[in-house]
């Protein structure tokens, strides 16, 4: 049924080769639309494969695998991609997923310890040091956005990865702030909801969380260590691929410069069954 907003019988121009890609902003929004129904089952999957707690490293990789990849632009299967990078990035994973649960015990502790002691006292030591505690927390939170990313895509070591996710969360300060607001923003949402909010937490926030701190820290390791290791070979980023054509191709891509098409309006069939035409397998039935 047509409600006459759109002539649907008309082709447009198409795309443009080696149109100008779109900002960050639209590309965000382009992509989580895109996607918006398979975060669901990707959070799912995470929260399933996160109930022993110590699989929370491993899980976190995984989930960040597939976010990569939506990133990228690359099609995959969920779940087969989920499990691949599961198994590949167990022990670096494992490992920095131990560490990661200590910080977060060792801020949780300070905040609640020295939050309640400022209830009794007004020392400036202990203002100091929950300043502090607050500002490793931040900086913490910047940096996991870079740890997970580089576990998946390169092959480095844990103290390797947390030194370069430290410098790449200060070169690349604006998309860290971004993230960690967006972070900040749905938090609030999940601690405003509650308790109804934990019934959405096995098919919600993990997800979003995840996609928006992959795709505002991917782009900047991009920058700043992959696509300089490909330079350096005389080589190009596959993983823009996605933006390209190739340079020998059999066919040349016409998109933007063709002109609109107007597809002629189908002849009504005869009733009587005389001069129907029926195509079925490649022959003409009379």
């Amino acid at each position: 049924m047509a409600f006459g907003l759109y002539n649907y019988r008309k082709t447009g121009s198409g795309v443009q080769k080696g149109a100008p890609k779109k900002k960050s902003f639209f590309l965000f929004w382009e992509i989580f639309g895109a996607k918006f129904w398979k975060f669901f089952q990707v959070n799912l999957i995470y929260v399933l494969f996160c109930l022993p707690v110590v699989t929370f490293g491993p899980a976190t990789a995984a989930m960040t695998q597939v976010m990569r990849k939506f990133v990228i632009g690359e099609p995959i299967f969920v779940f087969h991609e989920f499990w691949e990078a599961f198994k590949k990035n167990f022990r670096q994973a494992f490992a920095v997923g131990i560490i990661d649960l200590f910080l977060i015990f060792i801020l949780a502790y300070n905040l609640n310890f020295y939050s309640a002691a400022l209830e009794n006292t007004s020392e400036t030591s202990t203002k100091i040091i929950l300043a502090l505690s607050v500002a490793m927390g931040f900086f913490v939170i910047m940096m996991h956005f870079y740890i997970y990313p580089q576990i998946v895509a390169l092959n480095l070591k844990v103290m390797q990865i947390f030194k370069n996710s430290f410098i790449l969360m200060i070169v690349g300060f604006k998309r860290s702030f971004a993230a960690f607001f967006t972070w900040f923003a749905i938090i609030v949402l999940v601690i405003l909801g509650f308790p109804y909010s934990m019934l959405l937490l096995p098919v919600v926030p993990f997800a979003w969380l995840n996609f928006v701190a992959t795709f505002c820290a991917y782009p900047v390791i991009q920058k700043y260590i992959i696509d300089p290791y490909y330079e350096a070979r005389g080589e190009k980023n596959p993983e823009y691929s996605r933006y390209d054509t190739a340079d020998e191709a059999v066919f040349e891509d016409m998109g933007g410069s063709e002109a609109p098409t107007e597809i002629p309006k189908e002849k009504k069939r005869s009733h009587s069954g005389e001069n129907v035409k029926v195509k079925t397998r490649g022959k003409v039935i009379r």
